[in-house]
């Protein structure tokens, strides 16, 4: 009820500042027909009478328009590329039908017969050939600002994700004796909900993550920061990746009334034995490659998180050997699309991994992959972002061989 009377009195409000608008935009219709008429200048307030009906007739029509009209188209065709154009067209006609009206009020006021002859019926075509063309040009107008500033606002949620997104990617990675890691994320034109992490526990253990939460800007990176806090929450205290996924899950579920997920990817590494320990949530399959040749996919796990929150994980370990390489992506490096509309795909990845020279360093084995894929993109903008994360075990040092 309250909403109902605040609506109301907004629209006297509108209907009395019509009664002192009319007046006043009816002058300069009044001084264009003094002039194209060649009237005398006595004649301007019989032309400003005409002129305040006119306006007063249009207007009010248009206003209307925009009470009752215009909330139902712009409903029905939402979303659809003609809808300016149908919005003007209604505020067109409305204008036209104001005309007509000014005109037959006219023709039995004060200004009788006005239809009646040629000259009346050319003027009252002439003020609604000037209403109309005034109300197109008014609603295309409006339209087009009320679409720069969508398109404003877009663009700056998307240069918060950005910095959102980029304030929580290391650039900086722990430097360890027997490992080492490196990972780029490459941003899309759109900012998507990619993360890595490389998580340092105590002196002997390391946490490596990476995901790629569902949909795009803010509510994405927004739910990706969640995921690494609740990550480096449990870090020192959770030995388990798989339980640790457990309560990310949960975390994500609480949000599932937005709809997201993500696809998770979480493993452990204890640098005493290079034991990895992991568990894949519905992730691309890391890649680890053998210093022997041999390529192992590291798959096991369950489902995306955010989906089920009862759901467990399984686990996996693998101890590791020096010269092994272990890489993980998101999908916008196997879904990576060039103007042909053809995808990189996981076997061109396997095949620059199998290329690769052992000797790379984890940077090095990254920044061939990414440039893999620029070269099959041949300059076509990447349509997601892009994660690339590489872990390379190093030759035991001389303090740790046996017999030094």
């Amino acid at each position: 009820m309250a909403k109902q009377k605040k609506k109301l009195r907004s629209r006297w409000v509108e209907l009395a500042n019509l009664a002192w608008q009319v007046p006043l935009f009816a002058v300069p219709f009044a001084v264009f027909f003094v002039i194209v008429s060649g009237s005398p200048l006595s004649a301007f307030i019989d032309y400003w009478r005409v002129s305040m009906v006119f306006v007063g007739a249009t207007m009010f029509a248009v206003t209307c328009t925009s009470w009752w009209i215009a909330p139902i188209v712009l409903r029905r065709f939402e979303g659809e590329l003609r809808l300016t154009w149908i919005v003007s067209g209604t505020y067109v006609a409305a204008s036209l039908l104001g005309t007509l009206v000014a005109a037959l009020v006219l023709h039995y006021t004060f200004v009788p017969g006005m239809l009646g002859n040629a000259r009346g019926v050319v003027e009252m075509l002439t003020y609604s050939l000037l209403f109309g063309a005034l109300f197109l040009g008014i609603s295309l107008s409006v339209n087009f600002y009320r679409r720069s500033l969508d398109r404003a606002g877009s663009e700056r949620e998307l240069q918060l994700a950005r910095r959102i997104q980029r304030s929580f990617l290391l650039s900086e990675f722990p430097r360890r004796p027997r490992i080492e890691v490196h990972a780029v994320n490459v941003s899309s034109k759109e900012v998507s909900g990619d993360f890595y992490d490389v998580v340092p526990v105590g002196e002997n253990r390391i946490l490596l993550a990476i995901a790629d939460v569902s949909g795009k800007g803010v509510p994405a990176a927004f739910l990706s920061s969640m995921l690494q806090a609740s990550l480096r929450t449990q870090a020192g205290f959770v030995a388990s990746p798989a339980v640790m996924m457990t309560a990310i899950n949960a975390l994500a579920c609480q949000r599932s009334s937005t709809g997201q997920f993500a696809t998770f990817f979480l493993a452990s590494v204890d640098e005493r034995t290079l034991t990895l320990r992991f568990t894949n949530a519905g992730h691309n399959f890391p890649v680890l490659l053998r210093a022997s040749g041999e390529r192992v996919l590291l798959e096991t796990g369950g489902i995306v998180i955010g989906m089920m929150e009862s759901m467990p994980w399984q686990e996996e370990s693998l101890v590791l050997a020096p010269g092994d390489r272990v890489v993980f992506y998101t999908d916008g490096v196997s879904e990576a699309a060039n103007a042909e509309g053809g995808m990189f795909g996981e076997e061109r990845l396997y095949d620059i991994l199998s290329r690769a020279p052992r000797e790379l360093s984890a940077e090095q084995l990254v920044e061939r992959v990414l440039g893999g894929v620029r070269e099959f993109l041949a300059g076509t903008e990447p349509g997601d972002d892009i994660t690339v994360m590489a872990l390379r075990v190093l030759d035991a040092p001389p303090a740790a061989r046996p017999g030094a």
